[in-house]
């Protein structure tokens, strides 16, 4: 499967130097939510005229994840049937791939990581285009860092930026309808 031969290159890619460090510490829930919870207050205390939306964009998009992303397609789905739940990488008999960080055991697919990540970055770029460059370099980070740890396929990466971006939309879209048209 050449999936699997990827992450495991990227698995070994600097394996044993601060690349693991790194990527460890990218990958940790609380390090994503700290971070997308900076963005937001950073905008809230910069931007006096739109920060406010910001952070409810940046709250509806990541609310949208956790219900799409984790409720339906990491819980609900496996549980209807095995035929939702994909293996991660690191759990493949044929792998060589060694584990970083913590060692999920839920269906690889989609990587909430990557979905988490690019709704908030979405809902981010809206706001402030000029941060586009940054917020691509942040999800090329992520998307290595899941690799690297052995925790997902390409596709499941590529699904994450997908739906990520899909929920970011969403969510401005619904900022913009029913919250910004209300106030102004």
């Amino acid at each position: 499967m050449i999936e699997l031969e990827i992450v495991q290159n990227i698995n070994q890619l600097g394996h044993g130097t601060f690349i693991d460090s790194l990527t460890v510490f990218i990958s940790k829930t609380w390090f994503v939510i700290a971070l997308w919870l900076f963005c937001c207050i950073l905008a809230m205390l910069l931007d006096k005229k739109k920060g406010e939306y910001v952070f409810l964009t940046v709250l509806f998009a990541i609310i949208i994840h956790f219900a799409i992303s984790e409720g339906i397609f990491k819980h609900l789905l496996p549980a209807i049937s095995d035929s939702f739940f994909r293996t991660r990488p690191w759990l493949t008999p044929e792998s060589s791939i060694i584990p970083l960080g913590k060692h999920y055991l839920d269906s690889s697919f989609p990587s909430s990581h990557m979905s988490s990540t690019l709704a908030a970055l979405t809902a981010l770029t809206y706001y402030y285009r000029k941060a586009i460059p940054l917020a691509i370099i942040i999800a090329l980070i992520m998307a290595f860092a899941r690799m690297h740890n052995g925790m997902h396929f390409p596709s499941d990466v590529l699904a994450g930026i997908i739906l990520g971006i899909i929920y970011g939309l969403l969510a401005i879209k619904i900022v913009n309808k029913y919250i910004v048209r209300k106030t102004t």
